[in-house]
């Protein structure tokens, strides 16, 4: 064989063993220093974290007939906007890419900030679909839902009055009586919280002061729309909560806008001035073909007209796309 050849030869299986002995002294470095590396990636704070999903009256005073500007101390509140909420890492049910689709557009024909979360009652863990850019804010009204099953558990018949009054009318003065049947401002709020706390919301604390003296304090309670339908899914089932679902389906036919569209709804609207506009909301359950849906919408928009204006769009998209809504069986 030709010299050149032996030696290419000899050169190649150089070349080899030095590779063999260069792998063989990483792989050794590798399983005896490299190794906490890894583990001390894995457990860091960046990679372990993972991104989560995302009407004649007031409540608490006589809505204007036109938008007007909030008063220098209501202007000064801080928004009752909750921060964006984080990217999902998860994608969406095709339900809640719909919903959302729907209002998105409805808050671009109304100039509103929409929000609505819907949830099957009986399921309420695993069913939340929610959309929309408002998604908490002042309870304003619908907090009176809370407050009149209190009162009526501790006097079923000194309070009825006052209850069918102050939820079928949204009358402030009748839920004022309700507040204070039931004591001092921290009594009245720890029963109205028992009562969440029966239906599944474990985080709202209903306002025991007067944040803002012309209106209720409960009316000031921070609800979010999420935390709202689950109540409405999981309503308590007493003889006092029955009473009040009751007259939640006897809602008086100027305050009949928004959920107020679907036969047979049982809900509780409430609305007032805030952040230079007017905040209306509602909850409820809506009875669907096969079952009910628990449902909480809200809106911020540039008037009390405008918010329920809005509120009785959404009820309409919704209503024309049912599949959007997730059912369980009624209450």
């Amino acid at each position: 064989m030709p010299r050149h050849s032996l030696h290419g030869t000899a050169a190649r299986g150089a070349r080899s063993l030095a590779t063999v002995c260069v792998l063989s002294l990483v792989t050794g470095l590798a399983g005896a220093g490299l190794g906490w590396l890894t583990a001390d990636a894995r457990n860091s704070p960046t990679a372990a974290a993972s991104p989560t999903a995302s009407a004649t009256k007031t409540a608490d005073r006589p809505a204007p007939s036109k938008p007007r500007p909030s008063s220098p101390a209501a202007s000064s509140l801080p928004s009752t906007e909750p921060p964006p909420a984080p990217a999902t890492s998860q994608a969406p049910s095709p339900e809640a890419t719909d919903l959302a689709a729907v209002v998105a557009s409805l808050e671009s024909s109304t100039g509103t900030k929409l929000g609505v979360t819907v949830l099957a009652p009986g399921a309420p863990g695993s069913s939340a679909v929610s959309a929309g850019s408002w998604q908490s804010g002042h309870a304003w009204s619908t907090a009176k839902v809370p407050v009149a099953i209190a009162a009526l558990s501790a006097d079923p018949d000194g309070n009825d009055a006052s209850a069918v009054a102050a939820i079928t009318v949204s009358d402030n003065a009748a839920a004022e009586r309700l507040w204070g049947s039931l004591g001092t401002p921290s009594q009245a709020a720890d029963a109205a919280d028992a009562v969440l706390r029966r239906g599944g919301d474990v985080t709202t604390r209903v306002e025991r002061t007067k944040t803002r003296p012309e209106y209720t304090a409960f009316g000031q309670t921070v609800w979010s729309l999420a935390d709202q339908a689950l109540f409405a899914a999981s309503f308590p089932v007493d003889q006092a909560s029955n009473r009040v679902w009751e007259l939640m389906g006897q809602i008086d036919s100027s305050q009949r806008w928004g959920l107020g569209e679907f036969a047979g709804a049982h809900f509780k609207g409430g609305w007032g001035p805030d952040d230079s506009g007017y905040v209306v909301r509602q909850f409820g359950q809506l009875p669907l073909a096969g079952g009910c849906a628990a449902i909480a919408v809200g809106t911020w928009a540039p008037s009390f007209e405008a918010g329920t204006k809005a509120l009785t769009q959404v009820a309409k998209a919704l209503a024309n796309k049912p599949d959007l809504l997730p059912v369980g069986p009624c209450r």
